[in-house]
């Protein structure tokens, strides 16, 4: 072999200028023969094999075949290989043919073997023979078996996850109407266990857990009727708290003379309005009060009072505000409303009031108020407004009383 590769160089140093020499620009033509020289070159330096050395191993694998095809390859004497090379291989040799005959003797077995898997299974075995094919295909069906397994396994475990917290609770709940579980808590101890890997097993701690709840069952009943009765007795309580409670903040709130909203109330009113409303404030006060009260008596005064809170709330819109601040002082709050809006509101509250008829007991008290108006600018805050229309209230007042200023 190594003197034809030789001659294979030689001529392709001969050729390789001549057709160069034609075609000096063809890059595919340079880079074609480069790549054959160097796959010469490749095989030039590739070890030989003695061909007495494939006649040697072709007659060892012969012992491998049936007599009737392991006769076609005949024995050579010049095998090239050394003596402990041929033992070594004469007892791999011997070794195989010990596999083929213990493959021989299995594979009824085997068959059998797999068939009776496939059956476990609930697949039906492949019609055919082969063994590299029935391996995969079982191969296939035990990872889907595996995968089943597997999803059940984390779904009870999963399970048993609530079920331990269930148990937690139903136990607290025994425990709050002063019954002892000791079943259920038997159960908890067990589920708080792994799952064993055997389903045998498995299933016995799961009959035990099951036991345990089992019962457990009539104490759960008598303790939900239990819990019942409390839970509808709690509820009645905390009904009746909540009236309490709404009853107590709706009160203090409120005025308790005369119903008005109070100074709590009319500032939450205040920052409830928006920013980009006009409001205006209509302040009240009426005329020589500590008169009123020294002359007729303080419940007198308190009647004039209340009086007074249904009239302002007669007189003014669903959605003004009229709250009491203080002895004879009140405020009543305009959203929307302009200063001549409120300046007119605030005169016919004048005319109402100084035209109503004021009884406490058996006496007839003529009352009249004295009013200031003021409306917010801009982002002018609420108590400067309420402020100003107090300034122009006491003007009102150094103007002879029962009238109105409006606030510059």
């Amino acid at each position: 072999m190594q003197p034809h590769l030789e001659q294979i160089l030689e001529d392709m140093d001969t050729l390789r200028p001549l057709a160069l020499q034609k075609q000096e620009n063809n890059v595919e033509l340079r880079s074609t023969m480069r790549r054959i020289v160097q796959h010469v070159e490749h095989l030039q330096r590739t070890p030989a094999i003695h061909p007495a050395q494939h006649q040697s191993i072709l007659m060892l694998l012969s012992q491998l075949l049936d007599a009737e095809h392991g006769i076609l390859l005949k024995a050579h004497d010049d095998t090239g290989l050394s003596e402990q090379d041929n033992q070594q291989l004469q007892a791999h040799v011997t070794e195989r043919q010990k596999m083929l005959q213990t493959i021989q003797q299995d594979w009824p077995a085997l068959q059998t073997f797999l068939t009776s898997i496939q059956d476990l299974l609930g697949q039906t075995p492949s019609s055919h023979d082969d063994l590299g094919v029935r391996i995969r295909e079982l191969e296939k069906h035990l990872r889907e078996h595996l995968h089943q397994d597997g999803q059940l396994r984390t779904e009870l475990n999963q399970f048993i996850n609530v079920l331990q917290g269930s148990i937690g609770s139903v136990l607290h709940m025994l425990d709050e109407v002063g019954e002892d579980a000791p079943e259920l808590k038997q159960t908890q101890n067990i589920l708080q266990q792994d799952l064993p890997d055997d389903p045998i097993q498995a299933k016995a701690l799961l009959q035990q857990a099951r036991e345990g709840l089992v019962q457990a069952g009539n104490k759960l009943t008598a303790a939900s009727q239990t819990m019942r009765d409390n839970m509808q007795q709690q509820v009645s309580q905390m009904t009746d708290l909540s009236s309490r409670l709404e009853e107590a903040e709706h009160a203090a709130r409120k005025d308790p003379l005369t119903g008005l909203a109070n100074r709590r109330k009319f500032t939450e009113f205040l920052t409830s309005l928006p920013q980009d409303i006009d409001i205006s404030f209509v302040m009240v006060d009426i005329d020589f009060f500590k008169k009123i009260n020294d002359r007729y008596g303080h419940d007198a005064g308190d009647d004039i009072l209340s009086d007074l809170a249904n009239v302002l709330n007669d007189c003014t819109r669903k959605n003004d505000m009229v709250a009491r601040l203080g002895g004879e002082e009140f405020c009543v709050v305009l959203p929307e409303a302009g200063l001549q809006q409120a300046g007119t509101l605030a005169a016919n509250l004048c005319q109402a009031v100084s035209l109503h008829r004021f009884v406490s007991g058996s006496h007839h008290i003529d009352v009249t108020i004295s009013l200031g108006v003021s409306q917010r600018k801009g982002s002018e805050g609420s108590e400067l407004s309420i402020k100003r229309a107090d300034k122009a209230l006491y003007q009102s007042k150094k103007d002879g009383r029962n009238c109105v200023t409006l606030a510059k």
